[in-house]
């Protein structure tokens, strides 16, 4: 068993301005945080695996690719399925934490939209 506490990854990533903090990881699972400063994000993407995010803390932007947006808040969370394009933007006057799982290792390239 492992054991994180998510208080201290948020503190650490504050001090040392990390935008991602791996938790937990195998060969076929993966959890992680990401600590977005307001305005920041990612690109337009998606995953070859189905992914989850947890809303810590902030307000998130969530994109796809056709345009539909929805935007989410503390204590909610996403399901992704497996290849469907998406962005997430911090649209909050403060720092935005999400807390993600997927179905596949660390260091799996995500597919962007312009690729």
């Amino acid at each position: 068993m492992e054991f994180v506490n998510l208080a201290e990854k948020i503190a650490e990533a504050d001090k040392d301005h990390l935008r991602n903090v791996h938790l937990f990881g195998t060969e076929n699972f993966r959890s992680w945080m990401l600590h977005f400063e307001p305005g920041d994000g990612t690109p337009m993407h998606f995953h070859q695996s189905p992914e989850t995010f947890l809303v810590i803390d902030g307000r998130c932007s969530v994109k796809g690719l056709k345009g539909d947006e929805r935007v989410m808040e503390k204590n909610d969370i996403i399901f992704l399925p497996a290849k469907e394009y998406y962005q997430l933007t911090n649209v909050g006057d403060r720092t935005l934490v999400l807390f993600g799982n997927r179905s596949e290792p660390f260091g799996v390239r995500p597919v962007r939209a312009e690729e």
